[in-house]
């Protein structure tokens, strides 16, 4: 059976062709997507940064002055500091969801790509109950899982939690918040099964 540490295990074992992998996606309306959600905010935290392309993304927006960046691979988080070195002094290890529980509260929005769909459902119901708690007041979340993807070659180690729109949603607004967008959007990498949802949620203030 996969677990979330082999999870980890696979991306510290094949970071640097993860980190090229993703660095090649074509991800501009998912940017544009997050660049809107998080255009008010200031304090920022990002769970699972995998090559550090969003975050960079965020700092050339203007959104370095707080902007918290982890994973749980430690061998990510240095290949992203290698690509992206405005990263180096923002990245840090945190795993998801007991990592959470350290974090202090003040969040105006968190955000995580890619990354959720890789708990279990427990895990990923602890994650959120954790971000609610987190988030200010009107704070915003903003997350992209894939709901669909290709048949998974046996040396993948990752595990894979696929839900669809109703589940995501229903898990998020469980928490305390409020879902205001929630879209479909085809693979970046030109994956013709792999089918991601982004949703948009806040914090009633």
């Amino acid at each position: 059976m996969k677990t979330e540490d082999n999870t980890i295990r696979h991306y510290n074992e094949k970071a640097m062709e993860l980190t090229g992998r993703y660095e090649s996606a074509v991800v501009t309306k998912l940017q544009h997507k997050l660049q809107s959600a998080l255009k008010d905010c200031s304090t920022i935290l990002e769970l699972g940064c995998g090559s550090g392309r969003d975050a960079a993304f965020l700092i050339k927006q203007g959104k370095a002055a707080d902007l918290s960046i982890t994973d749980g691979s430690a061998e990510m988080l240095r290949y992203a500091a290698m690509l992206h070195p405005e990263l180096s002094s923002h990245i840090r290890v945190l795993k998801l969801p007991e990592g959470l529980k350290a974090e202090n509260a003040g969040f105006e929005g968190i955000y995580s790509i890619a990354a959720l769909m890789h708990l279990t459902a427990p895990n990923i119901n602890e994650t959120l109950e954790l971000i609610s708690e987190l988030l200010t007041p009107d704070g915003v979340l903003f997350i992209s899982v894939c709901t669909k993807r290709e048949i998974q070659p046996q040396d993948d180690l990752r595990s894979f939690t696929l839900k669809n729109r109703d589940w995501w949603t229903d898990q998020i607004e469980t928490t305390g918040l409020k879902v205001t967008a929630a879209t479909e959007s085809t693979d970046g990498l030109n994956r013709e099964k792999t089918v991601w949802l982004n949703i948009t949620a806040v914090k009633s203030g």
